[in-house]
């Protein structure tokens, strides 16, 4: 049965950009294509035409955002046939691993003319030295709020009742892995992703695609510092002990930190995002733990503003992105991308 699930294999976090690109696809594929080629070059729009037609064909699409531009996509992979195909460049650089075997390079740079592309010199170098100030700007936001949220953590940890935090912990744990699972693989034993990002756009949330369809789901609500990443590595430490496949979601802030775990063999998500309680009855609340009357509130609006500043910032990268798009279209000759894409989409067919 066709499903689009969405998700980011990377994120502008508090550590600055945060790859899991090589989460997009297992090394059980079938068959790997990484494009390589430049801004504006028609590698989003590959994917995505292609991602398109296999939804239609009846196949599970995975569509891996850009969290500096989420309309574009960094990837695709369609998980019945094991094929993907992964945008290759920086800063998310993918080289084969088997060469010539399962994984193919795909050059779009061979459709670049380089005579035209020479009138647009300077604007493609400014363009890009002032991306590199925006992502450091933003980033330096990002890591203040970091900074922030820990000392949140560290002052609300003063009023939380971790003792009956325990106790629920322990008795939803029971619950989850209370059946035993059907065996499955998906390719990787950890597959780690985001489901989340801080985008030019602002927040931007996925996690209703990865929600989608599971039976048993979840929620973990609670303030920050009271317990709900720990509860989620709890978790995944038992079903390692299980030998479960997991697909683990981190935060996109902070990502130390884990915000789902998705246990394919007992067909369960654990999570502590908010979308959870649309999906859901099993909500586990641990902020009848904590004494919210004695949290800081101020704490927690320097936080929020940080962040807003992080994310004002990442508005000037996409502003500079769009600026090297603008440059690099006129010498693209889309008509041979359109020719590559034609025979990626023929060879993929060929697989069913």
């Amino acid at each position: 049965m066709a499903k689009l699930r969405r998700m980011f294999p990377g994120g502008n976090t508090a550590n600055g950009f945060y790859s899991f690109h090589d989460n997009i696809m297992g090394l059980d594929r079938e068959k790997l294509y990484i494009l390589k080629g430049m801004p504006g070059g028609g590698k989003s729009s590959l994917m995505k035409e292609i991602g398109e037609r296999m939804l239609k064909e009846g196949f599970t699409i995975e569509y891996h955002h850009c969290p500096s531009d989420p309309e574009s996509v960094d990837g695709i992979v369609i998980k019945e046939l094991k094929i993907g195909i992964v945008d290759g460049t920086f800063p998310h650089v993918i080289d084969p691993t088997y060469p010539g075997l399962t994984d193919k390079l795909v050059d779009l740079g061979q459709f670049i003319d380089s005579n035209i592309l020479e009138n647009y010199k300077k604007d493609i170098f400014e363009a890009k030295r002032n991306n590199k100030f925006a992502y450091r700007k933003a980033f330096n936001y990002f890591k203040s709020a970091k900074s922030i949220y820990e000392e949140i953590v560290e002052t609300n940890k003063l009023i939380v009742d971790f003792k009956e935090i325990n106790k629920i912990s322990k008795t939803i744990l029971e619950k989850i892995f209370s059946e035993e699972g059907t065996p499955y693989h998906n390719g990787f034993n950890e597959r780690h992703l985001f489901a989340t990002a801080y985008t030019p756009e602002g927040y931007i949330d996925y996690a209703n695609y990865i929600l989608e369809g599971v039976s048993k789901v979840y929620y973990i609500s609670g303030e920050i510092g009271t317990g709900k990443s720990t509860f989620m590595e709890r978790v995944i430490e038992e079903a390692k002990i299980r030998d479960y496949h997991l697909e683990i979601y981190h935060n996109s802030l902070i990502p130390e930190k884990i915000e789902s775990v998705l246990i394919e063999e007992i067909d369960t998500i654990v999570t502590s995002n908010e979308n959870a309680a649309n999906f859901t009855n099993n909500k586990v609340d641990f902020n009848k733990y904590i004494h919210e009357d004695k949290i800081n509130s101020e704490d927690y609006k320097i936080f929020n503003l940080l962040v807003e500043k992080g994310i004002k910032s990442l508005e000037g990268a996409k502003n500079n992105h769009s600026i090297l798009e603008i440059s690099y279209k006129p010498s693209v000759n889309y008509d041979g991308v359109t020719e590559i894409k034609e025979k990626i989409l023929e060879e993929i067919l060929s697989y069913r």
